[in-house]
């Protein structure tokens, strides 16, 4: 009996050592030697004119936004050259900015006067659709006085230092064009100094006009079809001092008077009988006849007449033009 513990020690120390060989032996874990690359870092932004000048000739094409950016840092930091304007106009013109351009290329033209600059700038259509809220009021007033047919209104607008400001970038002598969409309205502004052109283009092809500067003015509407003016007509024509020199008041076909035209001239109304095809209907003066000329309006009382200088009477028509109505063309 006293040697069974001894057989039990024996046993359990046995089985521990079997059981210690038939277990796996854990691999040391190995280390990570995949080299790992080290990001260069990015260079930093060019700052100096040096390295702005560098930087925009290393940019190619689809980088204009980059290249407009150097641009803009160079001439806030006041570096910039006679070049540089026309190569950030450029950009601005790529991208649509018209505004943009007309500006950078007005302060070229005061600092490096030239005729070329001076044509560019002219040749420049400023869209603007209505989110310039100062150009949106500006046009409000516009169109409500060409509505009034109010010549007075239209010349105390042109002659306003935020005309000037807002449509002729403070310019003298030069002209700017400037198109104003909003809706079914469409604005054409021509401007150089004391004299514009202004042409409203409105629903169902109404058409207001005005053009004029110190010396007069000449304000009107009527109706624009795709092909010619063709409609209901009144034309004023004012001296430098408001007074209406004369009126037209009639119908156009095709951009030429048709059935019948009043006209106020020297504070005396006349009025002309006019044919389909636009001659005059009127019967014909001897005098005049004789001396070259065609008679195409008379007052009520048939004394007093209104006649046209070396005209012949089968070829003498009153059209748009002879009203003093603008040529008309969509500016693009």
């Amino acid at each position: 009996m006293k040697k069974k513990p001894v057989q039990i020690c024996i046993f359990l120390i046995l089985s521990l050592l079997f059981t210690s060989c038939g277990q796996a032996e854990t691999a040391p874990e190995q280390e990570n030697t995949t080299p790992v690359e080290t990001p260069e870092p990015e260079p930093a932004p060019p700052e100096t004119e040096e390295e702005l000048r560098q930087a925009i000739g290393q940019l190619g094409q689809g980088e204009e936004a980059l290249k407009r950016e150097y641009y803009e840092q160079l001439f806030y930091m006041d570096v910039f050259q006679e070049a540089d304007y026309e190569a950030l106009a450029q950009l601005y013109a790529h991208m649509g900015e018209t505004a943009l351009q007309r500006d950078i290329l007005s302060k070229a033209l005061r600092l490096y006067p030239s005729r070329e600059t001076a044509l560019q700038v002219s040749a420049i259509v400023v869209e603007e659709n209505g989110e310039n809220q100062e150009m949106a009021e500006l046009a409000r007033q516009i169109m409500e006085a060409l509505d009034l047919h109010d010549t007075a209104a239209l010349r105390e607008l042109t002659a306003r230092d935020d005309w000037r400001r807002i449509l002729q970038d403070g310019m003298l002598g030069v002209e700017t064009k400037t198109r104003y969409r909003q809706g079914e309205d469409l604005l054409q502004i021509a401007a150089d100094g004391a004299w514009a052109e202004i042409t409203w283009l409105g629903a169902e092809g109404r058409f207001c006009f005005y053009r004029g500067d110190e010396h007069g003015a000449v304000l009107g509407e009527t109706v624009l079809t795709e092909s010619a003016y063709s409609g209901a007509v009144t034309v004023i024509h004012s001296d430098g001092e408001g007074n209406v020199t004369r009126s037209y008041t009639g119908t156009l076909r095709e951009g030429v008077c048709v059935e019948q035209i009043s006209i106020e001239y020297q504070g005396v109304t006349y009025t002309g009988k006019l044919n389909d095809d636009g001659t005059t209907a009127e019967e014909q003066y001897a005098k005049v006849a004789e001396a070259g000329g065609v008679v195409y309006a008379y007052t009520g009382d048939g004394k007093s007449y209104l006649y046209q200088e070396n005209a012949d009477p089968g070829a003498f028509r009153l059209d748009a033009v002879s009203l003093g109505l603008p040529e008309y063309t969509e500016w693009r």
